[in-house]
């Protein structure tokens, strides 16, 4: 029989560096009225220049265990890191959270999916704990996208900044994570995308 997942615990992080439409005005043909009729955006978060998507990961951790004092950190069994701003090509993100946190049983995966990456992550989670392999995964979505946004290209730089976020999903026995419905039409990659050079 299957088993059932939930989160139990939320956490989040984003850097002090407040970042409003206006920041845009010098270096791209725009008004803050435009960015935020079209967006909904009135601001974003800037990583500072030594502060890289580990370190916003990790604080996301920090903050859903100052949040959630009783959660078992110590019991989780696999750790899911949804980025497309890695700090390296490897080791992978989630195997650094993994030794910040000193849970070396704890298995640990990326998942570059970009916005999508989180919720591949929840899917993954719910998967390992149904499939009855793991009973207790941590998920975090974390993006440092200001250390590689094009700031010219007016179409998509108003669109991002950094933070993380993080949930630990568990086996329970009401369900509380139910079916998704997911799909991918790789056809519009040229449109947005992020470059390895």
């Amino acid at each position: 029989m299957m088993a059932n997942a939930k989160i139990t615990a939320i956490g989040s992080y984003v850097p002090p560096e407040v970042i409003s439409n206006s920041w845009f005005k010098d270096k791209i043909d725009t008004q803050e009225e435009w960015i935020f009729t079209r967006t909904g955006i009135k601001e974003r978060r800037f990583a500072a220049p030594n502060q890289f998507t580990s370190d916003l990961a990790v604080k996301a951790v920090i903050n859903l265990l100052a949040q959630y004092p009783g959660t078992l950190i110590k019991e989780v069994d696999f750790i899911v890191v949804a980025t497309t701003t890695a700090d390296q090509a490897m080791p992978n993100m989630a195997s650094r959270v993994q030794h910040y946190l000193q849970i070396p049983q704890a298995g640990s995966i990326d998942v570059a999916a970009a916005c999508a990456g989180f919720v591949y992550g929840i899917i993954l989670a719910n998967g390992l704990i149904a499939a009855g392999s793991h009973r207790r995964v941590l998920v975090i979505g974390a993006e440092t996208l200001s250390k590689f946004t094009d700031y010219t290209d007016r179409s998509s730089c108003i669109l991002f900044g950094d933070g993380a976020g993080a949930v630990i999903v568990e086996a329970t026995e009401k369900p509380g994570i139910f079916k998704s419905v997911n799909g991918t039409d790789g056809s519009h990659g040229q449109d947005l995308y992020l470059s390895q050079n």
